[in-house]
């Protein structure tokens, strides 16, 4: 499971901009509504002078990725940078009902978010 943040810029998956479900910008706080995982601990990939909220939401089991073009000293890379990682990553069925249909209509068929430091989002 991740989360995308997508900075103003990066784009969105057509599957979650479907009507039937919550506005895709309440997807950050309905994440941060859950618990906090037992025993979870968090590799910060960030060097964000502040990197707090991307600490928070994989405190809750999910990878953590961001839309970093306007930031990267790297250049535009034209997707998503992996900023922070869940020990203990969540699944789809770890999440409540609303969170699950989204996470399972958008899926990413041959990405493991454990082993992808950069996602392409089209």
């Amino acid at each position: 499971m991740a989360v995308f943040i997508t900075a103003g810029e990066g784009p969105i998956p057509a599957q979650a901009l479907r009507g039937d479900f919550f506005p895709v910008k309440e997807v950050e706080p309905r994440v941060l509504c859950l618990g906090i995982r037992p025993d979870q601990a968090v590799t910060n990939l960030s060097d964000a002078p502040n990197p707090s909220s991307y600490i928070a939401l994989a405190q809750r089991g999910v990878f953590v990725y961001d839309w970093t073009d306007f930031t990267s000293i790297k250049g535009p890379l034209n997707a998503y940078e992996l900023l922070a990682r869940p020990l203990l990553p969540i699944t789809c069925t770890d999440l409540p009902i609303e969170l699950r249909e989204v996470a399972e209509a958008v899926r990413f068929a041959d990405v493991c978010f454990a082993d992808s430091s950069l996602v392409a989002v089209k």
